[in-house]
């Protein structure tokens, strides 16, 4: 069991040293963003939030028993759906466009995994490290995107 947390932990560091590598190379490599803000782009901004409130709300029935994991697992779905059939053409929401699914899917998986008895800690680590780049995406896009007329501060509470 040493063994193994020995090696997840050089993974991580590995990982960490890479990824701020990469990072700092595809900076230095490209043009910056060009924001945008149509009518698609705030229509996703406001569904996004609201897909995450009604998850979250959820969420938190689920855990002070006031919800079932089967209505937590339907609202990560919706959720999912609503924002695959998004359509933004600012760059940055696309990319939050691409990951957001996929996090309300493992957060679905993680709440089905607890119910069923099992460990849902992969799970809601995927969807955890997911949301984590979502934030990071709009926050790096915050400033753009609301120089072009779309305030993303409600998305990073």
């Amino acid at each position: 069991m040493l063994r193994f947390g020995v090696v997840a932990a050089v993974f991580v560091g590995v990982s960490s040293f890479l990824v701020v590598q990469g990072r700092a190379a595809h900076a230095s490599n490209t043009a910056p963003i060009q924001h945008t803000c149509g009518l698609t782009d705030r229509e996703f901004i406001v569904n996004y939030q609201l897909e995450l409130e009604n998850v979250g709300v959820y969420g938190g029935d689920y855990l002070s028993g006031d919800a079932k994991a089967k209505q937590v697992e339907s609202a990560a779905d919706d959720a999912a759906q609503v924002v695959r059939a998004a359509r933004p053409l600012d760059p940055s929401l696309k990319t939050v466009r691409a990951l957001a699914p996929v996090m309300f899917l493992d957060y679905a998986a993680a709440v089905k995994a607890r119910s069923a008895g099992r460990d849902a800690g992969r799970e809601m680590y995927l969807a955890y490290d997911i949301g984590a780049r979502v934030q990071y995406t709009l926050q790096t896009a915050q400033q753009g995107l609301a120089a072009k007329g779309c305030d993303v501060g409600d998305l990073l509470q």
